[in-house]
Parts: C-alpha cells; sequence; structure tokens
C-alpha cells in the first residue's frame, strides 16, 4: 500500500509497513459535514450558520461557534445537520452528556446518515478513552468500531472515518486492521490537504514506534515534517524521531548503542512513552 504526498512540488511516494492510530478522534473529525447531506429541513440561513460555525472552529474559537451553531438551530431545529455538528463541538470541548444529547436528536431525524453513525461511533470511542474498567473501554471501543463500519457503508470515501475507526482499532491493539482503515482513508484525502496527509503519517509513525518498527517510524515522521507547515507539528515530529532513535541502538538513524538507554531500565521506558505520543493534539 503507497502512501503518496502531494506537495507543490513533485510528491515523493514511500511505502508504509507499520500500524497506525493510537487515540485520534477529535482533531481532525471536528465539523466537516457537508451542508448539503440531508435535506429535511434545511434553509439557506442555516447554511450560512453552519459555514461560520466551521470556520470558527478551525480558528478555534469554540465559544463562537457555539454561537453560530445555535443561531442555525433557531433558524433550522429541524436539521440533523445541525444538531450532528453541535454534537461534536460538545464531544470536542469534553461535554460528552451534551453531545450524546444532540446524537439522541440527530439519530430520531436522520437515523441512517453515514454522520449519524460516526458521531455515535465518535461518542462511543470517547466513552472507551475515559473508562477505568478495561473491559468497558474495550466493549465501548468495539461499538465504535461497530458504528464507524455503518458509517463507511453508507459513505465509503469519507477519510475522517477511517481516521477514527483506526484509532478505535488501535485502542484494542488491532494494529494491523488500524493500519489497513488508515492507508484506505489516506487514498481519499484532498490533494491539496498537506496537514491531514502529514497526521495520517504521524499516526502510522507512532504505530510503528509502538510496534518496535523504528527505521520505518523515522522514516515516516521525516516526510511528515518535510510537508507540515506547522510549527507544532514540527517539534512534535522532532521529538518523537529523538526518542526512537534512543530505543532502536541498531538502526540506521539511531544513536549509537553506548547512547542509547539500555532495554527495560527507566530512561528506555521513558523514550518509548514519548515515542508514541498522543495525536488528539494534531493541527
Amino acid at each position: 500500500m503507497m502512501m503518496t504526498f502531494y506537495p507543490k512540488h513533485p510528491a515523493k511516494t514511500r511505502k508504509f509497513t507499520g500500524k497506525s492510530l493510537l487515540a485520534l478522534t477529535f482533531a481532525m473529525t471536528c465539523l466537516m459535514l457537508p451542508l448539503s447531506a440531508c435535506k429535511s429541513e434545511h434553509s439557506d440561513s442555516a447554511d450560512a450558520e453552519l459555514a461560520k460555525a466551521k470556520k470558527l472552529i478551525a480558528d478555534g474559537n469554540f465559544n463562537e461557534a457555539f454561537l453560530q451553531l445555535n443561531r442555525a438551530l433557531a433558524d433550522a431545529p429541524r436539521d440533523p445537520q445541525v444538531h450532528l455538528n453541535l454534537g461534536w463541538l460538545y464531544l470536542y470541548t469534553d461535554d460528552p452528556v451534551n453531545a450524546e444529547r444532540e446524537l439522541g436528536t440527530a439519530a430520531n431525524l436522520a437515523p441512517d446518515l453515514a454522520d449519524t453513525y460516526k458521531l455515535r461511533g465518535d461518542l462511543l470511542s470517547y466513552k472507551g478513552q475515559h473508562e477505568r474498567n478495561p473491559v468497558e473501554a474495550q466493549h465501548q471501543q468495539l461499538a465504535a468500531v461497530d458504528s464507524f463500519q455503518q458509517a463507511l457503508q453508507r459513505d465509503p470515501r469519507n477519510y475522517q472515518t477511517y481516521f477514527d475507526l483506526a484509532g478505535s482499532l488501535a485502542a484494542m491493539n488491532r494494529l494491523e486492521d488500524a493500519i489497513t482503515q488508515l492507508d484506505q482513508g489516506f487514498d481519499y484525502i484532498p490533494k491539496q490537504d498537506l496537514e491531514t496527509q502529514v497526521n495520517f503519517q504521524i499516526a502510522t509513525c507512532s504505530a510503528e514506534a509502538k510496534l518496535k518498527r523504528y527505521d520505518e517510524a523515522i522514516a515516516d515522521c521525516k516526510q511528515a515534517y518535510e510537508f507540515t507547515n506547522s510549527p507544532v507539528s514540527k517539534e512534535r515530529i522532532e521529538g518523537m524521531i529523538e526518542n526512537m532513535k534512543l530505543l532502536n541502538p541498531n538502526g540506521v538513524s539511531s544513536l549509537s548503542p553506548q547512547e542509547a538507554p539500555p532495554e527495560g531500565t527507566p530512561e528506555a521506558k521513558k523514550a518509548e512513552e514519548n515515542a508514541v505520543i498522543n495525536e488528539t493534539a494534531a493541527d
């Protein structure tokens, strides 16, 4: 499976052999629903309010986005897209109770919509990430996987859903399955959307590190570093690469054996934990 970047200059291509995603649900997924996906009740003013809300969310202005979405809700109270967008924003701001309320309304209005299944999957994944009981957390992630798969049956080109599905699979340590979903979703990312391509590759890099495939992980991270324009992403990738070098004393890109911490030591464990970072902060 080849993942190809689409930079302004000729694209680089390399094979991905590692696995994917740790806990990546929200940073990429938020509020990318098509405005015309459901016609049950939709007005031009609601379209405009939704578009403004998405722009505010992209800029990190969540309070203003809530105001815009509530204006859209006043214009079209039975539009499932408004409720779905509100649900994602509640979830993104750590309010699963209100997110579940909006999901329930959207499910009553449009139970078979792909995005309804996707929000349900995101909510279940969120609950699984925050569940202290390992058995119950596994159950929540398994239910999330089913919801994401239902969403993809209805919208098989939604790369955001592949990304979130891979996150739930990785949370269950099903890394082989996760990378398959990540590879499939990568093919649907718009060519001009380099930062999303970078996020996918960072996720693969992290999972490869978790699988101790450090040379492949470092190669993936270096390519992601080349194509990202985000200083935050660059700093995070640099940290990942340095930690993977510590963990891979025999690799081409690594430190010497004398410089690397002995396997099993606290230093080695800390480096491994740092190498497998949480991409929910990805841009």
